[in-house]
């Protein structure tokens, strides 16, 4: 009898490939691919496969048809903004997540560009390495967290795990917007203050945004609110690109309407080789890795085994990590 078969959908180097092969149960049979973009070996691969977690490869309507055994898509991370739930519902195919993982590293990854762009610590390092001494200089240009409010739009995992590290940073202030606010004591024990979101947007020295991806959030921060922000003001976006309209920022940025932006996000994913963000110097940028950390990699590939060896048993599988069931 064969072994019920996960397939890898994702470019990784030998090492994770040794820990996915480390840690899975012995009852799975382990597929990779070998190419990013050979659609042929992606069909050929989704065609035997009984569980896919995609990482880095677009799991695609047409993707998904080709793979006629698929009972359950696990997700690494926990966005499912690539998916229709809908169409996935009708094809009787689980969806489950590992919300929460990436929680320390994205927060991590929102603090070093908040820190990165009031630094201007891309263009000092340049600088410096070309042999040019600008400690004076800098003393005109850079900016502390020390004091400043702080806005977080959305406070799930990650946005609370932000503002913790502010705290330790010593930001005077910070705001959350969140479309089901905490209780207030909760908000009392983070020491953080509800606000809506415009009224955020507008008090906020540095804006953050943590947030889902979906019809609701998609260019929330639009031309209209870029506008309401400081002239001081920066933006950080470690979520997703969509949630800004990015035409708008660029603009903003290019006319320093405000002083700055820190993304590791962008739409659409990878930026095009002529995208304007790369030609800016008050912006800092990095390739989508905020949960990109080696103490992350054998805990979710973990995570992954266990809740599809879980699925597979029918045994219950917490609430959290669960957006899709099967039938």
């Amino acid at each position: 009898m064969s072994k019920p078969k996960i397939l890898w959908l994702g470019i990784f180097s030998e090492h994770v490939k040794e820990l996915m092969r480390k840690n899975a149960p012995d009852r799975y049979e382990i597929m990779f691919v070998q190419s990013k973009t050979d659609r042929n070996e992606h069909l050929r691969a989704l065609a035997q496969a009984d569980y896919i977690s995609p990482n880095g490869i677009k799991l695609t309507k047409e993707y998904i048809e080709a793979a006629p055994n698929l009972k359950l898509i696990q997700l690494w991370g926990a966005g499912i903004d690539d998916y229709d739930l809908d169409w996935l519902r009708n094809r009787n195919i689980a969806l489950q997540n590992g919300v929460g993982f990436n929680a320390p590293a994205v927060a991590e990854m929102a603090a070093l560009h908040m820190l990165a762009v009031n630094r201007h610590l891309i263009y000092v390092d340049r600088t410096l390495r070309s042999g040019k001494w600008i400690k004076s200089e800098m003393r005109d240009r850079c900016n502390s967290l020390y004091g400043k409010t702080v806005g977080l739009v959305g406070m799930g995992n990650i946005g609370r795990v932000v503002s913790r590290y502010l705290h330790g940073l010593d930001a005077g202030h910070i705001l959350y917007y969140d479309i089901c606010p905490m209780p207030k004591e909760q908000e009392a024990e983070l020491n953080v203050e509800f606000s809506e979101l415009d009224n955020l947007i507008q008090r906020s020295d540095i804006i953050s945004l943590h947030l889902p991806l979906n019809d609701k959030t998609r260019k929330l921060i639009d031309r209209r609110r870029i506008g309401m922000m400081k002239s001081s003001a920066v933006l950080i976006n470690t979520a997703r690109g969509g949630i800004i309209d990015q035409e708008a920022l660029v603009e903003a940025l290019q006319e320093h309407r405000i002083r700055g932006a820190g993304l590791d996000s962008y739409d659409p994913e990878p930026p095009a080789a002529d995208n304007p963000l790369f030609h800016l110097d008050n912006v800092v940028l990095t390739p989508h890795t905020g949960g990109a950390v080696v103490e992350n990699v054998e805990p979710r590939i973990q995570h992954v085994y266990h809740c599809i060896s879980k699925f597979e048993r029918g045994e219950p599988i917490d609430p959290k990590y669960v957006i899709l069931t099967r039938t």
